[in-house]
């Protein structure tokens, strides 16, 4: 009664369709790598690849594959768009992928999946075998495939973030289930600007002096403080930071740059501390000839001690707000929207405070709504308005009746 019924129900359905509603399918999946509001809807209806690999799956008479990168048309659009002065994508640009795909598949059984983002991770997201055609937009970091930068040495904060691995998948089974993934499998974030080089001069001044005692009596070590006014820290300090082991412990919609500050502290300390006892170290070794370095190390640890022992409440309150106000970097974003499509993006970038100058997607998969088997017509709209709804109708129930008893005598057997 079941098969009979929906069957039935969705003949008449089709024969007489909602102009409010788009007709159901089978199963969907759109791998879109960029979305952002800046794209205006007349650059989307003419540049098909910006709008996503959209695999459809209307009549369950083959599986669809969509397998679309960004063409240089795309491309070309991208690299037009701009966030205040600067440029939001491409070379020079603020942000800048590298070996990205997009990939859409929809399946005859009402299952469907979705892919964005760097072609690597595809086969461990969406099966192996799985290949997406990957392209440029830019020329980020070597051996990432995301970069994303603002700010010079003269302005409140840089940041210069290289990602790798970055991906996003998006999965729904024949039975209805949906389910997303996202990767960044690994990443660094380089910190400069104004309001941290006083910092970093605090700590820089005094090793340059001890390690220069240290240079004059055969004792070479490096400073471990940029000179450029940087600190490089990776993904796995923002990590450790936020007190988990791996990406996806992050709560939904975390915002990455928020462990910046901490990680730096973690870094600074630890790469000034171990500095100190290398030269403790080396100048035990030299007996007499190291007193004078000892006497160095002396000074140096009473200028650069209250410098560490502040380091995290100076970062908090000063370097916070900065960065906060240059860029948002938030993972593992997703949502369902009303019609019951699924959506996993790997990572929102924002630009300017809460993204006000510019809110990009990247790396979005989006599966659903599907039908399944039930959105394959059991009648051609086009004949019943042709041969009189009523009759065919009809034509139909019956012919779903004589498919039923056909199957129960099967089944008897």
């Amino acid at each position: 009664m079941g098969l009979m019924g929906v069957s039935v129900g969705l003949a008449v359905t089709l024969l007489a369709p909602s102009a409010a509603s788009a007709a159901p399918v089978v199963s969907q999946g759109t791998g879109r790598l960029v979305q952002t509001s800046l794209l205006s809807s007349t650059v989307l209806d003419t540049v098909a690849s910006l709008r996503g690999a959209a695999a459809v799956n209307a009549d369950a008479t083959g599986d669809v594959v969509v397998n679309t990168p960004l063409d240089a048309t795309a491309v070309g659009e991208l690299v037009q768009l701009r966030a205040d002065a600067s440029n939001l994508f491409g070379t020079n640009g603020i942000i800048q992928l590298g070996a990205v795909g997009q990939y859409g598949r929809a399946a005859d059984d009402g299952s469907s999946a979705a892919f964005s983002g760097a072609v690597s991770q595809a086969a461990s997201l969406i099966g192996t075998g799985t290949t997406v055609t990957g392209g440029d937009v830019g020329s980020p970091t070597a051996g990432s495939n995301a970069q994303v930068a603002v700010g010079t040495s003269t302005s409140p904060v840089s940041l210069n973030v290289a990602l790798t691995g970055l991906a996003a998948s998006a999965q729904q089974t024949a039975d209805g289930t949906q389910t997303g993934r996202y990767t960044l499998t690994d990443g660094s974030v380089i910190v400069g600007g104004t309001v941290l080089a006083p910092t970093l001069n605090s700590l820089r001044g005094p090793l340059t002096t001890v390690l220069g005692v240290a240079s004059g009596i055969g004792v070479n070590v490096a400073n471990p403080i940029a000179a450029d006014g940087t600190v490089r820290v990776t993904l796995q300090q923002l990590l450790t930071a936020a007190g988990v082991t791996s990406v996806n412990d992050l709560p939904a919609n975390t915002n990455l740059l928020t462990y910046v500050p901490q990680a730096v502290t973690a870094q600074l300390t630890t790469s000034v501390n171990a500095t100190l006892t290398e030269l403790t170290t080396r100048a035990a070794a030299l007996g007499l000839t190291g007193a004078v370095l000892n006497t160095a190390l002396t000074t140096a640890r009473g200028l650069l001690n209250p410098v560490l022992t502040g380091l995290g409440a100076t970062l908090a309150t000063n370097l916070s707000p900065v960065i906060d106000a240059a860029l948002q970097l938030n993972v593992n974003r997703s949502s369902t929207s009303a019609d019951g499509a699924f959506t996993q993006t790997a990572l929102r970038v924002g630009v300017g405070p809460n993204a006000s100058v510019a809110a990009v997607d990247l790396a979005s998969a989006t599966v659903g709504p599907n039908a399944g088997i039930a959105a394959v017509p059991v009648v051609n709209p086009a004949s019943a308005s042709i041969a009189g709804g009523g009759a065919l109708v009809a034509a139909a129930i019956a012919a779903l009746m004589v498919q039923r008893r056909r199957r129960a005598a099967t089944a008897a057997v």
